[in-house]
C-alpha cells in the first residue's frame, strides 16, 4: 500500500520523519528522505513546515521540571503533546538516553 501525501497525512508525515530521523543525514533534505523510503517528496507547504518542525524541534522528556536549563519544561511538554493530537501530527521526542522517539496520534473508534 502506497502512503499519500494527500489522502493520509498523518501517516505520510510519520512515514516522512522516521525516515528522515533514520538517513544520515538527518533532517537536511527531506525530499532525499522521502525517496529514500518509497515515498514522493513533500509537494504541501503546510506538511513540509509540520515535517521539518518536528525534526528541528523535538520535546525533550529527560527534564521534565521545567527548569530553566531544560530545552522544554513540563507545561512546555504538555502543550506539544496537545497541538501533535490536535492537529493530527507526529511528535518527536528524545526518550531517557537521548534517543529520538516518533510519537503517532491515532484516532481510536469508541463502540456505541
Amino acid at each position: 500500500m502506497t502512503i499519500s501525501e494527500r489522502r493520509n497525512p498523518a501517516s505520510y508525515q510519520v512515514a516522512l520523519v522516521c525516515a528522515a530521523l533514520s538517513s544520515s543525514r538527518g533532517h537536511a533534505d527531506a525530499d532525499q528522505a522521502a525517496t529514500g523510503a518509497g515515498l514522493r517528496p513533500l509537494a504541501l507547504a503546510a506538511l513540509r513546515e509540520t515535517v521539518r518542525e518536528a525534526l528541528q524541534r523535538p520535546v525533550d522528556f529527560r527534564d521534565v521540571t521545567g527548569s530553566p536549563d531544560a530545552v522544554i519544561g513540563g507545561n512546555d511538554i504538555r502543550q506539544a503533546v496537545f497541538d501533535a493530537v490536535s492537529e493530527r501530527r507526529p511528535l518527536v521526542g528524545l526518550g531517557a538516553r537521548g534517543r529520538p522517539v516518533v510519537m503517532v496520534p491515532q484516532p481510536v473508534e469508541v463502540p456505541a
